[in-house]
């Protein structure tokens, strides 16, 4: 007899092989000849088996929302856009059915000049290219979170409040933001952080080599014709935002990226992309460090076998991470639709003593 984990799984698949025969379209709603609105939901049903998660010792299960989205978004005039979603995050996850329901993206975009825009509103810093993918559009089955390290208590889910210019010169992108990030105020014990007050300030730039990648949020794979190879540095700063035993620290968070996507003969394709970052929070803080992760996958028509790996070197001992994630995907349409699945096994602490876990991950995507 199989296991409710496979049966979950088979039922999965087969969900996903039906809803594949069915066409889907974007819903758009035309105002006028210049202004139109956008209305789109973003499903990702998630199972998760961990080893020796279970209250026996034996491997546990999870069926779970990972993200439940409502997406608005549009045109007011050829110049004057907006967008904004809502999220629910892990609902249900571990029997938790008490996540709040939150905007998680709201903002107001005017082109000032040709291909340069102003945002205002609550955006994501754009520390690193990572960062500014979209959740729709990823390659593997989620970010890799544990490298992207904001100092504590700064806005929500990554975003944070702002004013963003961004644009192109040519080949190159640029992205420079100035936010709230941690507000000037005492803590309970006392400590003052940010006595000042001062803002956050984020910034990117990056060098396309052939394609352009003009989208707001990025894509993790493009399913395109043509291909896209781009380098970035990125830098995140705040004075005195973090506190730590040792006294107040300034934030400091810096990154350089590549991306590289290869469309290839009979329906195939390669894609690769790896992060550098560096923190600096206090040498005694454990998010202080230097760390990388690497991605890459081969697609066949609709199949993707793929593989990444992330580090962390802490500076405080004992606060290291590695993890190994290889992963296939069945792209039935695109980012409309998909089945895309890892196996984790991660160390975490001190590495050479620490036990591996292991987590499996099949997530269903619907994007209408």
């Amino acid at each position: 007899m199989r296991t409710a984990p496979a049966r979950m799984l088979s039922f999965m698949a087969a969900l996903a092989v039906l809803l594949s025969a069915t066409p889907s379209s974007a819903f758009k709603i035309p105002l006028s000849e210049e202004s139109y609105l956008n209305v789109a939901i973003l499903l990702q049903p998630q199972l998760q088996i961990v080893d020796k998660g279970a209250p026996s010792g034996g491997p546990s299960s999870d069926m779970f929302l990972r993200r439940t989205r409502l997406l608005v978004f549009g045109n007011i005039t050829q110049k004057l856009s907006f967008f904004a979603e809502t999220d629910q995050p892990n609902y249900g996850k571990n029997g938790d059915w008490n996540v709040a329901f939150f905007i998680q993206d709201a903002f107001i975009s005017y082109e000032v000049a040709e291909k340069v825009w102003i945002d205002v509103g609550m955006l994501l810093p754009p520390l690193t290219r990572h960062v500014l993918q979209g959740a729709v559009a990823l390659q593997a089955v989620d970010y890799h979170s544990n490298l992207v390290r904001w100092a504590p208590g700064v806005g929500k889910v990554w975003r944070d409040i702002g004013v963003q210019v961004r644009g192109f010169a040519g080949p190159l992108g640029f992205r420079a933001a100035i936010f709230n990030g941690v507000n000037g105020k005492t803590t309970l014990d006392g400590t003052v952080l940010n006595p000042d007050d001062l803002p956050r300030v984020t910034a990117m730039a990056r060098w396309n080599f052939f394609t352009r990648e003009e989208d707001l949020f990025f894509q993790g794979i493009y399913f395109a014709s043509e291909p896209r190879l781009s380098v970035g540095i990125g830098a995140d700063y705040q004075p005195k935002a973090v506190a730590t035993e040792s006294g107040l620290h300034d934030s400091l968070g810096t990154a350089a990226d590549v991306f590289l996507d290869v469309p290839l003969a009979n329906d195939q394709e390669f894609v690769f992309n790896a992060t550098l970052f560096h923190y600096r929070q206090g040498l005694d803080n454990p998010q202080s460090g230097t760390g990388f992760y690497a991605e890459t996958g081969w697609r066949f028509g609709k199949l993707q076998p793929l593989i990444s790996g992330e580090y962390f070197k802490a500076r405080v001992d004992g606060q290291d991470l590695l993890a190994l994630k290889p992963g296939f995907n069945i792209w039935f349409q695109k980012h409309t639709l998909n089945l895309r699945t890892e196996v984790a096994v991660a160390w975490t602490g001190d590495i050479s003593q620490a036990r591996a876990s292991v987590t499996g991950t099949s997530q269903l995507q619907l994007f209408y």
